[in-house]
């Protein structure tokens, strides 16, 4: 017993020693919570291709008529959803390898409103050197451009004319010289998906991020940009290898499977501004799009040629120019107005059919919007109101021609949108 009283006498004391001549510091990471509370409420003059119950809206559906001539789809409609709300954790961690470390990880609402599902915006970590800054994980499409992006009431931001994406990525950043920016990024799919053939059902397309995982290769970006305090302006390209199939199937005898690692090589440019001017901004960009579908753009690709032994397939881009304008005066009580443009300039070579086309807006010869605005806020409420008039000219695609779209109409839906928004 006393050897026992002995041990714990001599262990208190070296642990009260040991104590004592401890000199490290662990620094604890600091978490910060915000997001915002948000409610919208729209009305369309014609039913609209969109998302999660109409809040994310991108052009009016193509005409569909009836017996009588009369367009079933020029039906109006009104709703009203709070599922935009967004919450938010920033979290600033303990430096490592000589750079300071964040971690940001945001949240919000999706589905329908009868399903609704809490999904990731945004789970990003940051290590940032001052010049230099590496990005891990989900976040804005480096071609989205956080700095220059239109600032709308809508939940499309500019959407289909500029890019609404969120994807994995690795992205480096380096300040080559004072306010000249070198950015390049390797970047995967998640929510945002391009388009190929159904391998379990012949003749359909879906969306899946197997086409870009089974190429082997992530997307590729670059960028240069120029930043001041007034100014921010820059140049970029894109990259994007996908693998629409892994076999093809004979159609001379209809069952004999052969692989094939055909790819689809795509590539894409931009260039933007922004002008800031004490409350007046101005902010444009102009994009050159191959393929661009997985940005809630037009675009995609076709089928160019198939053997007719193998069913070997090679393919065609679908090649879109793309543009916005969106002027901004004001700050506490705010005026802006948006013009967005779209083209289709048909595919690199001729497509061997229309159901070989895989994508979004194939039959879309051009469209433009039109969206004024007034926000006014106060403290940390804004109250905000928009008119969004949305126009797309359908028609026939010529396969013959490269896939151009011929003989095109216009139709158009107007949105009324009034948005309440709280931050914290």
């Amino acid at each position: 017993m006393r050897k026992l009283y002995l041990f714990l006498f001599v262990s208190t004391l070296a642990s009260s020693a040991f104590a004592l001549t401890d000199t490290t510091t662990i620094t604890k990471p600091k978490l910060d919570f915000g997001g915002f509370f948000r409610v919208e409420y729209w009305y369309d003059t014609r039913q609209n291709v969109e998302a999660i119950d109409g809040l994310f809206l991108l052009y009016p559906k193509a005409p569909m008529a009836d017996a009588n001539g009369e367009d079933i789809l020029a039906a109006p409609g009104f709703n009203s959803l709070a599922m935009a709300t967004r919450l938010r954790t920033s979290i600033t961690m303990p430096n490592i390898f000589g750079a300071k470390s964040t971690i940001l990880v945001e949240a919000d609402f999706t589905g329908l409103s009868s399903n609704v599902h809490f999904r990731f915006r945004h789970a990003l970590a940051t290590l940032n050197w001052g010049k230099t800054k590496l990005m891990a994980g989900q976040t804005w499409h480096p071609m989205f451009v956080t700095d220059v992006y239109p600032y709308l009431v809508g939940l499309s931001t500019g959407a289909p004319f500029q890019s609404f994406n969120r994807s994995p990525q690795l992205t480096l950043t380096h300040e080559i010289t004072p306010g000249l920016f070198g950015t390049i990024s390797a970047i995967h799919q998640s929510d945002y998906k391009s388009f190929g053939p159904d391998p379990e059902t012949p003749g359909k397309a879906i969306a899946s991020s197997s086409f870009l995982r089974n190429s082997t290769i992530p997307n590729l970006f670059a960028q240069l940009q120029v930043k001041s305090s007034s100014v921010t302006a820059g140049l970029a390209a894109d990259f994007k290898s996908l693998r629409p199939r892994l076999f093809t199937v004979s159609p001379a005898d209809g069952t004999s499977k052969y692989v094939t690692s055909e790819r689809i090589n795509t590539l894409s440019g931009m260039a933007y501004l922004k002008v800031q001017a004490d409350m007046l901004t101005i902010r444009t960009k102009v994009m050159y799009g191959q393929n661009l579908a997985d940005h809630l753009m037009l675009g995609g690709y076709g089928v160019a040629t198939v053997d007719a032994q193998t069913g070997a397939e090679t393919y065609t881009s679908l090649r879109h120019l793309f543009a916005f304008a969106n002027v901004t005066y004001g700050k506490d009580f705010q005026v802006g107005l948006f013009g967005g443009y779209a083209k289709n300039l048909g595919a690199q070579d001729n497509v061997v059919a229309t159901t070989s086309i895989y994508g979004r807006g194939a039959d879309i010869d051009y469209m433009f919007r039109v969206a004024p605005n007034i926000m006014y806020r106060k403290n940390q409420y804004l109250f905000a109101f928009e008119v969004e008039y949305t126009a797309a000219a359908y028609g026939a695609i010529d396969i013959a021609n490269k896939a151009k779209v011929i003989n095109s109409d216009l139709v158009g839906n107007t949105r009324f949108l009034f948005a309440l928004q709280y931050d914290f």
